[in-house]
């Protein structure tokens, strides 16, 4: 864990020369003197790069066949080491949540695929978790799992393009925006079989879906970053673990699982910012016909700490008040899946992720207001067989969002995204 933080605190202070990790001695002796605060760092760094530092630690700890109760506590030993020993500035409140809990998703998402990447090349596995690299070359210990548990894996590559409105009370922030093309590969990785899963081990059963798109920009920035106006971005992260399961017996042609889940969200766009840690009950559900079968899940979380965008500072071109173009929030995530799947291959699904966001008071900034948000994602897909393993389909994704502000004026945004694509069914 140690050799993790030097690495990277070195990279830092060596090759990027940040300021903030040019660490002194007088840093390191008055360390119980640095007060916490919410940070207003890079989007990426805060929400991608801070769980996956804390999944290093995680990993460090289960790569040395420690439980995960022990690597929860390795984890939280090298967040706060990061914190208060390897910056100068105050130990970051949101960067103690997410190093910690995103860590644990993180860490034990690659921990398991890092077993199922050996089956295919060593340095695969080493490459999903590089932590082994200390761990095996210097201390000698394997990580201990079984393989061959992936249920489900695909690749998709996608072509489309995004239609966006936006509206505001005072009619300042009004605008629409179009990205002509984009394009999107995507990976989505099941473990172990969603329905009828029945255990009380923390993911023994998750789902990751991660990918990204590039695309022509809208001929807009946002005051500060004059590339957007040239290129559009979309990187995202939607995952859930399971973290105990029951199977049910609710009837012959239904597997059922019911329990407690994870879920960690993560989206960065050009139009939009979100991301959730959020732990909640789901039922998740297989029901067989003679000749198709239909699959569904339902998750209610509660948003531990996540965030979305201020429309105002993220559209805007006056930036000048604001330190980021994010705002923290805590609340209520759901989250439903459908899908019908006949046996010749076609599919029809429904995906639907709502959020429901309190603005943190405290981290208003500039002409900004606290309130509540009521945003989300619908996915609609329709899919036809080429082959057994290559479908071609035609995808549609909604994303509204309506802010009630208190002082600042209320806000609708909208943003359609539509798409022909091509999967490879890997698995």
């Amino acid at each position: 864990m140690l050799a993790a933080q030097f690495v990277v605190g070195a990279w830092d202070r060596f090759v990027l020369r940040a300021e903030w990790a040019q660490v002194g001695w007088n840093d390191v002796k008055n360390f119980y003197r640095h007060g916490t605060e919410w940070d207003g760092d890079w989007y990426w760094t805060n929400f991608v790069l801070h769980p996956y530092q804390g999944g290093l630690a995680y990993l460090a700890g289960r790569n040395s066949n420690l439980n995960r109760v022990e690597s929860l506590v390795l984890t939280a030993a090298s967040d706060v080491l990061w914190e208060w020993f390897f910056e100068t500035n105050a130990p970051s409140r949101n960067d103690l949540v997410y190093s910690f809990l995103g860590g644990f998703a993180t860490g034990e998402m690659l921990y398991r695929l890092s077993l199922e990447a050996d089956q295919i090349h060593w340095l695969l596995g080493w490459a999903v978790n590089p932590e082994r690299l200390w761990t095996e070359f210097w201390t000698r210990q394997r990580p201990r799992g079984s393989a061959g548990n992936i249920y489900e894996f695909t690749v998709r590559t996608m072509v489309g393009t995004t239609h966006t409105r936006a509206w505001s009370d005072g009619g300042a922030g009004n605008r629409t925006e179009r990205f002509p093309v984009y394009f999107s590969p995507e990976v989505n990785i099941v473990y172990n079989n969603p329905y009828g899963h029945d255990s009380n081990v923390p993911y023994s059963q998750f789902e990751l879906r991660l990918g990204g798109a590039i695309g022509k920009g809208s001929g807009f920035c946002r005051g500060i970053k004059e590339a957007e106006k040239y290129l559009m971005y979309d990187v995202f992260i939607f995952s859930s673990g399971m973290l105990f399961s029951r199977a049910p017996d609710w009837g012959e042609n239904k597997d059922t699982s019911l329990g407690m889940v994870f879920d960690y969200d993560f989206r960065w766009h050009s139009y939009m910012d979100i991301s959730s840690l959020a732990p909640g009950f789901a039922i998740k559900q297989r029901i067989s016909y003679e000749n198709s079968r239909i699959e569904w899940q339902f998750h209610a979380d509660v948003n531990v700490l996540g965030t979305t965008d201020y429309y105002h500072f993220h559209r805007d071109s006056d930036l000048a008040q604001a330190f980021r173009d994010y705002s923290y929030m805590v609340g209520g995530e759901s989250v439903f899946l459908w899908r019908w799947i006949s046996d010749s291959g076609w599919m029809a699904e429904c995906n639907l992720r709502g959020y429901l966001a309190r603005d943190l008071p405290s981290q208003t900034q500039g002409p900004q207001s606290a309130g509540w948000e009521l945003f989300g994602f619908v996915d609609l897909n329709l899919e036809m067989p080429l082959s057994k393993k290559v479908r071609l389909g035609l995808t549609n994704e909604i994303y509204a969002k309506k802010a009630w502000y208190e002082t600042a004026s209320d806000v609708v945004q909208l943003a359609y995204s539509g798409g022909l694509y091509a999967k490879l069914q890997v698995k």
